[in-house]
């Protein structure tokens, strides 16, 4: 059997892929080896309506809940501080299971045939080897996620190093909708999403996101410096989660999950050679500084469906603003993962001395000067 296109992987970047190559009319085959998409992700997740618009009609996107309020956290030993953010732009928590489903069945209704539970074990020139048998197509997008074992033994990319990889471990507890709207002072559809810079057991990233019935609580550490620590993934989370304990006293444990994301890729990897294009997490793209490698996602597959040959779809990923501000963010990305400890305390002394009128402890951050007016430096460089 041959495809006009065959995409390897039904997640956010694989179905985005697949829709825009059978919407212009392209004999599609999207293989997915979960046994059905969204079964093997790991995500938080809170996405932006912007982003997926520009690829998917979003009026029935199946949401969790509508994001109203964000806030952030800085929490060190001692202190903890708090700002609250009230988005002017529609954000949305969903179930990567119902949200992936959707994406496939929206490639499905375009024409697309999705087969599930099987594995693609090998690519041979146009011809994917999969251990059902083989199938040739005359594009090949993979979007098999971080862990890109075909996309490396391809030679497209390396495997990425510890210190270029972040660990993320996520639990879900379930209870009944009252409960979840009781506890976090929401009503109706309103949600809300918690972002937790910290030092203190360990330095670290985590979020807190709002769904119907049930609140996910998850964190993120570099593997080198989990592997320095010495500590489990299960060890981190539980550190992490301690001060936020009350929120789900009560709530049964749903979920455990853990994944790898990346801190490094395009245009250090090779987005394409000859007919085969590589998308989503499999190439890098997740922008670690607003927690967002869906909206990278799904924009790196459209461009691979839509790309004519390989110089245009590096071009476009360069050319999109989604893509751009991921590479853009790296630099500053790899000198504040070290510094989340200066910056979990400058925060809080900073807010507690302007509170209380005296600035004097900030003294203690003049040697630090350099380094601060360097990370502004690079931070002046992501923005657009």
């Amino acid at each position: 059997m041959k495809y006009d296109a065959i995409v390897i992987g039904a997640g956010p970047s694989g179905s985005a892929s697949a829709y825009t190559l059978a919407k212009n009319g392209y004999k599609v085959l999207l293989i997915e080896r979960g046994s059905e998409p969204g079964a093997k992700n790991v995500s938080g997740a809170m996405i932006r309506e912007s982003e997926i618009s520009k690829v998917f009609e979003t009026k029935d996107i199946p949401f969790e809940r509508i994001v109203k309020r964000v806030r952030l956290i800085f929490r060190s030993k001692d202190d903890e501080s708090e700002i609250v953010v009230k988005p002017k732009s529609k954000l949305y928590t969903i179930s990567r299971l119902k949200f992936d489903k959707w994406l496939a069945q929206r490639a499905e209704s375009a024409g697309a045939l999705l087969i599930t539970k099987t594995t693609v074990t090998g690519i041979e020139g146009n011809k994917v080897i999969t251990e059902r048998g083989s199938v040739e197509g005359d594009k090949i997008v993979i979007a098999e996620g971080a862990n890109a074992l075909l996309s490396m033994s391809l030679g497209l990319r390396r495997e990425l190093k510890n210190e270029e990889t972040v660990l993320g471990v996520k639990e879900v507890y379930a209870s009944t909708r009252n409960e979840v709207e009781k506890r976090f002072n929401l009503q109706g559809d309103e949600g809300e999403s918690w972002r937790i810079i910290t030092d203190y057991p360990f330095p670290s990233a985590g979020f807190i996101y709002t769904y119907k019935d049930s609140v996910a609580i998850g964190v993120g550490a570099r593997v080198d410096e989990i592997i320095t620590m010495g500590i489990r993934p299960f060890e981190l989370l539980d550190s992490f989660k301690t001060p936020y304990a009350e929120l789900v006293k009560g709530f049964s444990l749903r979920e455990y999950s853990a994944k790898i994301i990346p801190e490094n890729g395009f245009p250090s990897f090779k987005p394409c050679e000859g007919s085969v294009y590589v998308a989503g997490d499999a190439l890098g793209l997740v922008d670690p500084l607003t927690f967002d490698g869906i909206g990278p996602a799904i924009i790196s597959g459209y461009l691979a469906g839509k790309a004519e040959n390989c110089y245009s779809y590096s071009k476009m990923l360069f050319e999109a603003r989604e893509i751009s501000k991921v590479i853009k963010s790296r630099p500053l990305v790899k000198e504040l993962l070290p510094n989340i400890g200066l910056y979990s305390h400058l925060v809080n002394d900073f807010l507690t001395s302007w509170v209380e009128g005296d600035f004097s402890k900030l003294k203690y951050y003049k040697s630090s000067l350099g380094k601060l007016m360097k990370h502004l430096i690079l931070g002046l460089g992501v923005i657009e």
